[in-house]
């Protein structure tokens, strides 16, 4: 069941009384809504109802709906019981997201999934459910480099990966987790809050109001298909420990917030993959043009669209642009339908990157920003007759930008304007001169 999610505010997914919104799942013999020893249960504590779940047999909870920009927020206690095969090891339970697929495709008990991992001393943590992957900036270490991490591994196979945010990006094995690098954990017995938000590919974890964990692009590959986990239900886990949740809420987001953005990566750290577009098969669409020497694209003249005739739907732009005098006009368009003779075509049904002046007076029309819907945080580029390096990202009806290495406008098309089309650069003749170079562009699943 798709989410029905109000545009706004905090949504409780537990209405403190029953499993309404919810199936309960165990791991063989028993299998969906068959809970005859109460693995799940509501009681109160701490004079408030929560759901405690005992961690006998694995298993989880898991909601009826379907989210997919959202942000997840449970607060939780341990318990005291535990159970083999976990009776002498760390406390564990998690928060699954993106759930797809049939229960216990992961370990017979959880769905394919994104895992919050929720352990004693590894909270917060990556863990492959079911062999999905996904990708992080962090580095191999053995206890002995950095014995300062929270997390010192179970297994003897098992490599230790830790989140260092501006490190080198790497892909995380099924086999081995992703842990934070600091633990903010309150003692035994006292509520932790746990957080997820996760929007078009970006996933952040959080603890007690600190992310301690930035991943992204989580997937499943077999062989040569890849499926993104953009969206699906959200698990809470039985797992050999007993653990009490409560005040369990969701929300519908539309952007990253703002104070999250510098943590959010680049989409990847080199051009692996990109395709470069100037050349053969653009046109012209309107008054004035554009002139391509050196692979360097000059607008004369408009308001005109330059576009090139190849459809994109996901995918990553990178260019470079520069303006020859301050507020110099001009913008990036995405996923607009073929415009024809009317240039008007890319404004009306596609999405424009707006090139202008980054200070001016209406926010939704300086530089950076997702003209005319979305300002960006700050546009962030440089002076006049200097190069700015831009990236934009298109996921679904998601969208962000990216200008000079800083992430600045994170945004949502609700109205689902387009999600594939055309790509183009607009000509405006406003007597100043804009130019780009470096165009290349990557599908993504």
């Amino acid at each position: 069941m798709v989410s029905v999610l109000p545009a706004f505010g905090w949504h409780d997914l537990f209405n403190g009384k029953d499993f309404t919104g919810w199936d309960k799942f165990l791991a063989k013999p028993y299998g969906l809504n068959n809970d005859p020893k109460g693995v799940f249960t509501i009681v109160e504590t701490d004079g408030a109802p929560a759901i405690r779940i005992s961690g006998e047999i694995y298993g989880a909870i898991t909601t009826h709906e379907e989210f997919t920009n959202f942000h997840i927020r449970v607060d939780f206690k341990w318990g005291e019981k535990r159970w083999p095969a976990r009776a002498n090891v760390a406390r564990d339970s998690g928060i699954l997201y993106c759930c797809q697929g049939p229960h216990g495709a992961g370990s017979g008990a959880w769905m394919l999934s994104v895992e919050n991992n929720v352990m004693e001393k590894g909270i917060g943590q990556w863990w492959s459910v079911a062999s999905a992957i996904i990708d992080v900036e962090a580095e191999h270490i053995t206890p002995e480099m950095e014995p300062g991490i929270p997390y010192q591994k179970e297994g003897k196979g098992e490599k230790n990966i830790v989140y260092k945010k501006g490190t080198a990006r790497i892909t995380a094995a099924p086999h081995n987790g992703i842990t934070p690098s600091f633990d903010d954990e309150k003692p035994r017995g006292e509520w932790n809050t746990v957080e997820v938000i996760y929007w078009a590919d970006q996933c952040l974890h959080l603890l007690n109001g600190k992310v301690n964990m930035v991943l992204n692009n989580p997937r499943l590959v077999k062989g040569n298909i890849v499926t993104p986990l953009r969206s699906g239900r959200i698990q809470l886990q039985s797992e050999a420990a007993e653990v009490f949740y409560r005040n369990i809420q969701v929300r519908h987001i539309d952007e990253i917030p703002a104070e999250h953005l510098h943590l959010v990566p680049r989409a990847q750290d080199d051009d692996a993959g990109f395709v470069e577009l100037f050349g053969a098969g653009w046109a012209q669409c309107g008054p004035g043009s554009f002139s391509l020497e050196g692979g360097v694209a000059t607008a004369k003249g408009g308001m005109g669209l330059w576009w090139y005739d190849r459809p994109f739907s996901n995918f990553v732009l990178r260019c470079e642009f520069l303006q020859e005098q301050e507020g110099a006009d001009s913008g990036i368009f995405v996923r607009f339908p073929d415009p024809g003779n009317d240039p008007w075509v890319a404004v009306k049904r596609g999405h424009e990157v707006e090139i202008g002046n980054p200070n001016d007076k209406n926010p939704t029309w300086r530089t950076g920003s997702i003209y005319p819907f979305h300002a960006p945080v700050k546009s962030n580029t440089k002076p006049a007759g200097q190069w700015n390096d831009c990236e934009i990202v298109c996921v679904d009806h998601s969208y962000s930008v990216r200008i000079n290495g800083e992430l600045i406008n994170t945004w949502t098309d609700v109205t689902q304007r387009s999600a594939s089309g055309y790509i183009g650069f607009q000509n405006y003749d406003d007597g100043k001169t804009v130019r780009f170079r470096k165009l290349r562009v990557k599908d993504l699943p």
